[in-house]
C-alpha cells in the first residue's frame, strides 16, 4: 500500500447535543480542533488535508483558512453523516484519483500525529488489494478510516442515501481492523458529559469554545 494518502476532515456536523455548536472550533489551549487534526495529519506525513463544512461554515472557514487547508462546503444545512462521506468521496475521486484517502471525524480530540502514523504503517503492512482499514479498540471501531484510491471509486457507487457503513460489510469487500490499546481512537465528542470527561484528561489544558459560539 505505497500509493499518497490525502485526508478529508468531516466537520459539517450539527452538534446539536453540544447546544448546537461546530465541535470542531473546540479550543485546547487556543488552538481548534479543526487546525489540531490538520497539523497531527500534516505531521504525519498526510497531504494535502481538507474538510467537509456545512452549516457553522462562518465558524469553521476562518479556521480552515488559519491551517491553510481548502473546504468543501455542504450545501445541506442539515446534512447526515452519509451525506459528508459522499461528498468527501465524490471531491476525492475528483481531484486525487491516485491518492489513499484517510476520513477523519472531526471530533476525534485525542488524535495525534503519532496515532496516525500508526495507523499509516499498519496500512502500508497490509495485503495488496486491501480495501480499507480501520483501528479498533477493546472490539469497538473507531476512526480514522483508511480507504485505497480503488475502493473510493467503487464506494463512489453506492446507491442515493447509503453511507460507508453498509459499503464496509465484510461480505463486500477486504476490509481490515487494526487492534489498538489507544483510545484516541475512539474518544469523540458528542454531548457534555464527553466534554467534561475530556476537561479532566486534559487538566490543566484550556478547553473551551471560541467566543463566536460560546
Amino acid at each position: 500500500m505505497n500509493a499518497p494518502i490525502a485526508a478529508i476532515i468531516l466537520a459539517a456536523g450539527q452538534g446539536a447535543r453540544l447546544g448546537g455548536r461546530a465541535k470542531s472550533a473546540l479550543c485546547i489551549d487556543g488552538i481548534s480542533l479543526l487546525e489540531r487534526l490538520t497539523q497531527a495529519l500534516r505531521d504525519a506525513g498526510v497531504a494535502p488535508v481538507r474538510a467537509v463544512i456545512g452549516p457553522y461554515a462562518d465558524t469553521l472557514a476562518p479556521l480552515a483558512r488559519r491551517a491553510a487547508i481548502d473546504t468543501l462546503p455542504h450545501a445541506r444545512p442539515d446534512a447526515t453523516l452519509a451525506d459528508s462521506q459522499r461528498l468527501a468521496l465524490r471531491e476525492h475521486a475528483r481531484a486525487h484519483p491516485g491518492h489513499d484517502l484517510l476520513l477523519v471525524l472531526a471530533d476525534l480530540p485525542l488524535l495525534d500525529s503519532a496515532a496516525i502514523a500508526a495507523l499509516l504503517a499498519q496500512w502500508r503492512a497490509c495485503a495488496p488489494g486491501t480495501d480499507s482499514l480501520r483501528p479498533r479498540v477493546d472490539g469497538a471501531p473507531g476512526h480514522p478510516l483508511l480507504l485505497s484510491a480503488a475502493a473510493v471509486r467503487s464506494a463512489n457507487l453506492l446507491p442515493p442515501g447509503a453511507g460507508l457503513r453498509q459499503w464496509l460489510d465484510p461480505a463486500q469487500g477486504r476490509h481490515a481492523t487494526f487492534d489498538s490499546d489507544n483510545r484516541a481512537y475512539v474518544t469523540d465528542l458528542d454531548t457534555p458529559d464527553d466534554l467534561r470527561a475530556l476537561r479532566l484528561a486534559l487538566a490543566p489544558a484550556a478547553i473551551d469554545w471560541p467566543p463566536a459560539t460560546a
